[in-house]
């Protein structure tokens, strides 16, 4: 049966955030694992290099390194290593030597950095980073979440934040509101390697929220943005108090049973005082610990691609519209 985790072959022609941008300051060699391999991520001349962390002459961790005139220097034997993994030095066999091409180390095809985060496509790409035109607007603010790590695959971590049937049960202690446990239809619309979706229901007011035993409820717009793989842009409009909140789910497939999540906050009610960054953080990371403390309990981290393997119903369309896309993630790479 075909599943989708954390080391799918499939993924390699993706962009994953593998850190953030201030993590690689100049002259910086960290080391990062995605899917399920060990990368070093150096940061030389300004520009970012991701070349998996392996010499390959001793198989030294090239991480272990560090830059010397604009190259990363291995720390075993001092092969220097250009962006694109050329070997420009084996300081053993003089300035003057022929160097075999079997010294290159092994390049990741593109390297971007976004939204304070470094991306990285091991293999060709086939589609560009998600859109979030929020986070150059200057009406709004952008309050990022501290790193998380669930032991979840991250497949099933979009599942969760796409889902809209969960919000009664596990969110009751922040937004969910009991009564409003009903999915009315709804569509989804596909677009290439993604799709959106625009959903109304009912949610606690915020100041309400947070475990208050009384509490009043409003209606809120969602506008889910999905893009393969692992990309959500969420849009939430709140009509009773004219706030937009932009939330970005973005996921790094650490191996088979890890995923790094990188969130951020976009509101447009924290530069007039209306709220600050602290308490929107607050907020959020109680919403992303409920969803964690479920999700952490799988015990399985591959979700089923053959729609006959779970059960779905109407409510889940949106979710199921992500299985079909990433079916077509898998067999897409299963073509190249």
């Amino acid at each position: 049966m075909s599943t989708m985790h954390n080391e799918h072959p499939a993924l390699r022609n993706w962009f994953h955030p593998v850190c953030r941008s201030a993590d690689v300051a100049e002259g910086d060699v960290i080391q990062i694992t995605l899917l399920g391999e060990q990368w070093a991520i150096a940061r030389m001349g300004g520009r970012v290099a991701a070349v998996v962390d392996r010499c390959p002459h001793r198989y030294s961790p090239l991480s272990a390194g560090c830059v010397v005139d604009g190259t990363l220097q291995c720390a075993y034997h001092g092969y220097r290593y250009a962006h694109d993994g050329t070997c420009v030095a084996i300081p053993a066999l003089g300035p003057d030597a022929t160097l075999p091409p079997k010294a290159a180390a092994h390049a990741a095809h593109s390297v971007e950095e976004r939204y304070g985060l470094v991306w990285v496509a091991p293999d060709e790409p086939l589609a560009p980073i998600i859109d979030v035109p929020e986070w150059d607007d200057p009406a709004f603010v952008v309050a990022p979440l501290p790193d998380q790590v669930w032991e979840a695959g991250a497949a099933q971590m979009v599942d969760n934040f796409l889902d809209l049937a969960h919000f009664p049960y596990v969110h009751l202690a922040t937004f969910g509101d009991p009564h409003d446990t009903t999915v009315p239809p709804y569509t989804v619309e596909r677009d290439g390697w993604g799709f959106t979706c625009d959903y109304r229901h009912s949610t606690k007011v915020l100041a309400d929220s947070m475990g208050a035993e009384e509490y009043t409820t409003h209606e809120r717009r969602s506008i889910w943005w999905y893009l393969a793989p692992f990309s959500i842009r969420l849009r939430i409009e709140y009509y009773h108090e004219d706030v937009v909140l932009t939330i970005l789910f973005f996921h790094q497939p650490v191996d088979e049973t890890h995923t790094k999540l990188y969130c951020f906050d976009i509101r447009d009610d924290i530069a007039d005082g209306r709220t600050t960054v602290e308490d929107t953080v607050a907020f959020q990371l109680a919403v992303a610990g409920e969803d964690r403390a479920l999700l952490e309990r799988l015990t399985t981290k591959h979700t089923p691609l053959d729609l006959n393997a779970e059960l779905h119903t109407r409510a889940d369309r949106i979710t199921v519209e992500m299985r079909r896309v990433l079916a077509d993630v898998a067999a897409a790479g299963a073509e190249r």
